[in-house]
């Protein structure tokens, strides 16, 4: 395998949690089907996806070109023609923002020059991105175009940005793309058992550690989120795993995959809805059966149950590969496949292939359409109490009220002045604050109701405070019903985050931070406290981007909580 990096840049939003998403753009009048009417494959598959997908008829596609995976320039200048033409004739140039090929049409271009930075050869899929558009002159040059797309946090359109998100269905049969097509779409409910596996080699070091590194970034992201996620850093070269929802190894160029498998493939059994990128070189080259000898493939992760996976007809060099914590941040945030892909992959033009129905997405069913990161409550100044949260991500959020109630009823009344508007549908993080002024001496309960645009309301879980007799030393004095460490405020944060945390008695006090490998990397606090509310602040100015785990040891207790730095 011989990779170099080109044109390298990343970019890594927020994490986010799974949660119930709205499907967006989930009909189906933006996706054009091509068919080769010389193939009674690609006729069949381009017809059962027609109908289980309800594609107009006009939307179809009917090319006469070779059956073959390989074809020259000439018979791709041929092909781009007659696609270009019916979009053209059939005025929908514009309405189109994704186009599927099937088994049947050629896969690549070979223009002799394949495995160099310059090369001109590509997939058939990765030129067809750019027909029709500003970059529809650079098809056939070398290189890779740099993709307009790519780390993109908006919904995908043609009009937005000029190109089409191309896919491919394909697999060894007729009847395993019936399958990946039936185990597909848009809204495919994702198990919460479901998980997540990253396998990285620990040996590929130098320019490919920033593959082991994006594998690592994600593993932080998903477990972020709520998600099961397996993160393999050793020599083990992971088989069989049950229940994948997202997967991305080595393959057959992880140094012991030999030990473990015959062919680089996991041997795994897959979610609907399940998606994948394995860094290989040539993990897309062909589809046909029996499989071709050499590095791994994607078809065989297909035939394994997969619903969707990214490979390469040719060598894609680092830059080429799918930057896997942009791919299953999009992907459990409520982007479909193709939107998760191509906006965590820099090149157009260029070796890419993504199979799968572009349209699929995953979703699931938790309480709250806000990923809230942080929430705390705490007496401030002469009766005063500060309500401060943080959200990751929000969608269709409308606002947010807080409600207060007494500590003994547990029965709470929103505060009407409090209302504060929401970020709509955002995947950037937020930060939110207000002041309940007046606020007689007592224990207290607060907590947030959410409402979305359509009205909903959702509520967070309640914080516990206590307002002192007089605020002179600003709520300091103050004993909380409830003792314990506290979320730290802001989370994720960069560089430094304050932890707040609360006593009922005279003890020994210990705050440690431990990376997600459960070694110290932090010793904040060690003394004897007595009762009161206290905040201590990390800098963490020396620390690598990722989760850790703070943990507050008195009273003879232990409490921990998750927090994220992110850079």
């Amino acid at each position: 395998m011989m990779m170099c990096t080109h044109r390298v840049a990343y970019f890594l939003i927020a994490a986010s949690l799974l949660l119930s998403r709205t499907v967006f753009a989930s009909g189906y009048g933006d996706v054009a089907v091509v068919v080769n009417t010389n193939s009674q494959v690609s006729l069949a598959i381009g017809s059962y996806f027609q109908s289980a997908r309800g594609i107009p008829q006009r939307n179809i596609i009917r090319v006469s070109t070779s059956t073959a995976e390989t074809i020259t320039d000439a018979d791709f200048v041929s092909l781009r023609g007659q696609i270009e033409t019916y979009l053209q004739n059939n005025h929908l140039t514009d309405s189109i923002d994704y186009i599927v090929t099937t088994k049947g049409v050629p896969l690549r271009i070979d223009r002799c020059d394949s495995g160099w930075v310059g090369s001109a050869s590509a997939s058939v899929e990765s030129e067809l991105m750019c027909v029709l558009g500003p970059l529809s002159d650079q098809i056939g040059e070398g290189g890779g175009i740099p993709s307009p797309y790519f780390g993109q946090t908006a919904h995908f359109s043609h009009k937005a940005f000029g190109i089409y998100l191309v896919t491919r269905l394909d697999g060894y049969s007729v009847q395993e793309i019936e399958q990946l097509i039936d185990k597909s779409g848009p809204g495919v409910h994702l198990d919460p058992a479901s998980s997540f596996v990253l396998d990285q080699d620990p040996q590929w070091g130098g320019t490919y550690a920033t593959l082991n590194t994006n594998l690592r970034k994600a593993r932080d992201i998903l477990a972020l989120s709520g998600a099961s996620t397996v993160l393999n850093t050793d020599t083990v070269f992971l088989t069989r795993q049950s229940g994948i929802a997202g997967y991305a190894s080595w393959g057959s160029n992880d140094h012991h995959a030999a030990q473990y498998s015959d062919d680089g493939s996991p041997n795994d059994t897959w979610a609907p809805g399940a998606i994948a990128e394995t860094y290989v070189s040539t993990s897309a080259r062909s589809f046909m059966a029996p499989a071709v000898s050499g590095q791994s493939l994607i078809a065989d992760l297909i035939h394994e149950g997969a619903s969707g996976a990214k490979g390469y007809v040719y060598e894609p060099f680092v830059s080429g590969m799918a930057d896997v914590s942009i791919l299953f941040d999009r992907y459990i945030s409520g982007y479909n496949l193709a939107e998760s892909f191509f906006s965590a992959s820099q090149l157009l033009s260029w070796m890419d292939v993504v199979v799968g129905d572009p349209k699929t997405s995953i979703v699931t069913r938790l309480p709250l359409p806000v990923q809230l990161s942080s929430f705390a409550v705490l007496p401030v100044g002469d009766r005063s109490v500060r309500v401060a949260w943080t959200t990751l991500s929000e969608i269709k959020s409308y606002g947010f009220t807080v409600e207060r109630g007494a500590a003994a009823t547990g029965s709470f009344s929103a505060i009407p002045s409090s209302f504060t508007y929401g970020a709509g549908t955002s995947l950037t993080t937020h930060s939110y604050s207000w002041v309940d002024n007046g606020v007689a001496p007592g224990s207290y309960e607060y907590r947030l109701g959410q409402a979305d645009l359509d009205g909903t309301v959702h509520y967070s879980e309640s914080r516990a405070v206590t307002v002192p007799l007089n605020g002179a030393d600003g709520g300091q004095a103050a004993v909380a019903s409830a003792v314990g460490l506290l979320q730290n405020f802001p989370n994720p944060f960069n560089p430094a985050t304050s932890i707040s945390y609360r006593l009922s008695t005279n003890s020994l006090v210990t705050i440690t931070v431990y990376d997600a490998a459960g070694r110290e990397v932090a010793r904040l606090l060690n003394r004897q406290q007595g009762p009161g509310s206290f905040t201590v602040t990390w800098d963490a100015h020396s620390a690598a981007s990722g989760m850790y785990i703070c943990r507050l040891q008195a009273e003879g207790r232990t409490w921990e909580k998750k927090i994220v730095c992110l850079r």
